[in-house]
């Protein structure tokens, strides 16, 4: 499977293309495979069919709308990165919230970027956009991302690459990280002339080697499967109970912090009202996939405290950079410094998860109307800041509000009258999209009446879920969508009666939280011996 940037879309062509040569090439070699072929294609559609067939439940179709998009997404550009707009969640959830993304969506054939930037695009025809879009992902939270084809596995342990050994390596800031081994790398292909295989990770989604953080999250999966073979767990056993472990941290730990935790109750205790994952045929939400679950894009900081040398406690230390820490993935086709090439991730970018637990300066930022500045400089998978389509091509919000246009997203208003929840009014969004420029933008659109959806669950978050969680039609959409993805899962824990964790290592014995995986994958110290291992 070809490298995958942020936001990229591929063809079903080109995904079963990719992946037999990726076959061809692994043929010879003497491992074994999690999931010997990938998985057939399931469907996207929609939640509320009805409403993507109504014209008054839609943005207008205009050029106009086009451009006023376009305006509104420029606008989104966080105006003062530094400052307090901080949500009380650790920032390690942003990546476990795109670590799960990937695990449940990737959208294949609905436009190349050059025709999503075309100022005369118009919405996909229903029945196309219906018929025409696959997910290439099984969607059943069953950590097809970690053990989907070509995930390499010795025996019944998933294969771990290693990093390489920097020159100089005793000082900050090349330094390795203290109490790290060689084994703290995704298994990677051997450097090629090929950009799309050239050091790839081979990983079940190529997207979790697009930048180091959610590439180490990723790590540490592998890790936690490895962790249970050696308590004596068969390969197939570790899978079954890391993906029953996996589903209960989404549910009682990731979706209490970025939803509404009395619509999580009330979603995980009796189930969903809206979407019935139980029938036939099996589709993903295009509502959940296209808008609401976009959100993470707003809890990214542009910095963070990564490790003992990317930090914020001065020289010879410096601040892990978002740029930074897309540069040291293959998705760059660099992994290392200007010069200095590596074949594997160098040894001083391993994370130190004691960076982020507890929290500290690692904290997302408010769920809101406002994007960091990194995320309108998108790279393509050679590093390159993006350029097909013109400047708005390396945008990610202006993608993002153009794509759900295309795809025939209805509005927030339309949605929240559909869910029974009274919709914002227009003074309402104008005053929770806290900017001037966007409130103008809003106004002369109409947006402030008839608002995209994705900008709607972002402005609800701000307004009503004070910055710190989703408002009630985001919230509504996300968690009856992951719910019900649990309960199609196979191995679902919402259908094995009893179900209780049994891996947690807080001292709540009902509990498995992200820093219970991580303590499991051996990547994160017990309390008490954090601040050795941070070298504190």
């Amino acid at each position: 499977m070809p490298r995958l940037g942020h936001g990229t879309t591929i063809k079903i062509e080109d995904f079963r293309e990719a992946t037999a040569e990726m076959a061809d090439r692994t043929a010879s070699v003497r491992l074994a495979f999690a999931a010997g072929t990938p998985v057939d294609p399931t469907r996207l559609d929609y939640l509320f069919p009805d409403l993507a067939d109504d014209a008054a439940s839609l943005l207008p179709e205009s050029s106009a709308t086009v451009q006023n998009l376009a305006r509104l997404g420029r606008a989104m550009r966080d105006p003062s990165p530094g400052d307090n707009r901080n949500a009380p969640i650790p920032a390690a959830y942003t990546y476990l919230g795109q670590f799960i993304d990937h695990d449940v969506t990737l959208e294949a054939q609905s436009a190349s970027l050059t025709e999503l930037l075309n100022p005369a695009m118009v919405p996909l025809p229903l029945d196309t956009a219906r018929n025409a879009l696959f997910n290439l992902r099984t969607a059943t939270l069953d950590l097809d991302s970690v053990y989907g084809f070509p995930a390499p596995r010795v025996g019944p342990r998933m294969k771990i690459g290693t990093v390489s050994t920097l020159p100089n390596n005793q000082q900050i800031p090349l330094t390795r990280p203290p109490l790290k081994g060689d084994d703290n790398d995704l298994p990677r292909e051997d450097p090629s002339r090929d950009p799309r295989f050239d050091r790839a990770a081979l990983i079940g989604d190529p997207r979790n080697d697009e930048n180091t953080i959610v590439a180490q999250l990723h790590l540490a999966f592998l890790k936690a499967h490895n962790a249970l073979v050696d308590r004596g767990m068969t390969f197939a056993d570790a899978r079954t109970t890391l993906r029953q472990h996996y589903q209960h941290m989404v549910l009682y730990d990731f979706l209490p912090k970025v939803a509404d935790p009395a619509i999580v109750t009330r979603v995980t205790s009796s189930g969903p009202m809206f979407y019935k994952s139980s029938q036939e045929p099996f589709f993903l939400p295009l509502e959940f996939a296209v808008a609401a679950y976009r959100f993470g894009h707003t809890m990214v900081r542009g910095a963070y405290n990564f490790n003992v040398n990317f930090n914020f406690r001065g020289a010879p230390a410096t601040p892990a950079t978002l740029p930074l820490l897309f540069t040291f993935t293959a998705l760059t086709g660099q992994l290392g410094f200007p010069n200095q090439q590596s074949n594997t991730l160098p040894e001083n970018w391993i994370i130190q998860w004691e960076e982020f637990f507890p929290a500290n300066q690692n904290v997302a930022r408010r769920l809101d109307t406002h994007l960091v500045e990194p995320l309108f400089q998108l790279t393509n998978t050679i590093g390159e800041v993006e350029t097909e389509g013109g400047e708005d091509a390396k945008r990610l919000a202006v993608r993002n509000l153009l794509r759900g246009y295309l795809l025939r997203m209805p509005t927030g208003q339309a949605v929240a009258n559909k869910l029974g929840i009274t919709p914002m009014t227009a003074s309402q969004i104008e005053a929770a999209a806290d900017s001037a420029e966007q409130a103008t933008i809003l106004r002369e659109s109409g947006f402030n009446t008839r608002t995209p959806l994705w900008y709607y669950v972002l402005v609800e978050a701000n307004a009503l879920g004070n910055g710190a969680h989703l408002g009630p039609v985001g919230s509504t959409l996300v968690v009856e969508t992951m719910v019900g993805l649990v309960q199609r899962s196979e191995d679902s824990i919402l259908r094995t009666p009893g179900w209780k964790p049994s891996l947690g290592q807080s001292g709540n014995a009902q509990a498995f939280e992200l820093p219970d995986l991580l303590r499991l994958a051996g990547v994160l110290a017990a309390p008490a011996s954090m601040a050795a291992a941070a070298g504190l």
